[in-house]
Formats: structure tokens, C-alpha cells, sequence
């Protein structure tokens, strides 16, 4: 599952997957994305596992958001 980050959060680390690749949100829902580090509220962009990185590149855009029932796009 892809994970949420605010570009001062930066890219999550230390964690079961490695996310390598950031995407920003489709316009249309970037207002509704929020950063999934604790305490933070900003608004993000998603961070991509290498299995997902693969899924774009085959033209897949939407991707579940981890703890979170929300599936969102990438441009």
C-alpha cells in the first residue's frame, strides 16, 4: 500500500516496505490526501513501493493510501 508524506516529512523510512518512489496526488484530490506521519497535517504526496512503481509504469494510477480506506490517483 502506497503512503502519504508531506514533502517536509520526506520519504518514509525504517519501515516493512521500502517506498522509493513519489508521485504527487491527482489535482483533483490533493486537498483530501493528508501526511501520515504522526502529528502531521499537511497535505501530501504518495510514496510507492517497488511492486506499485511497476503497476504505474504498466499504466495502473490508482492506489490504496496504508491505514486508510481511501484509494487515490497519481498524475
Amino acid at each position: 500500500m502506497a503512503l502519504a508524506r508531506c514533502e517536509h516529512c520526506g520519504r518514509p523510512q525504517g519501515l516493512k516496505h521500502d517506498y522509493n518512489h513519489f508521485h504527487k496526488v491527482a489535482y483533483s484530490a490533493n486537498r483530501s490526501v493528508l501526511c501520515g506521519s504522526p502529528g502531521c497535517a499537511r497535505a501530501s504526496s504518495l510514496w510507492l513501493t517497488d511492486e506499485e512503481e511497476r503497476q504505474y509504469l504498466g499504466g495502473h494510477r490508482s492506489f490504496r493510501v496504508s491505514n486508510r480506506s481511501l484509494a487515490v490517483q497519481v498524475a
